[in-house]
């Protein structure tokens, strides 16, 4: 099961309410082991089985959401 991990600033974020909606879709696709969001930095984090999705169909579900990806945040590294 081959784990990777993906990472996208998005713009546009309504607030903590929209982005709790948009991990709570996230979880829903096959191979998404976790999402997490950060409201503050417009930070949307996945980790996922490649075998079951791939960082394009986690982008296009984001972007049939409504969120513009602004950034591919995976070279950004938190302190």
């Amino acid at each position: 099961m081959p784990q990777e991990s993906a990472y996208f600033i998005v713009e546009r974020t309504a607030g903590k309410r929209n982005l709790q909606e948009v991990k709570a879709k996230l979880d829903t696709i096959h191979g998404v082991t976790s999402a997490a969001v950060n409201p503050d930095r417009r930070l949307i984090a996945v980790d996922y089985d490649s075998s079951g999705t791939s960082y394009d169909e986690i982008e296009h579900c984001l972007n049939n959401l409504g969120y513009q990806i602004a950034a591919d945040a995976s070279v950004i590294q938190s302190r």
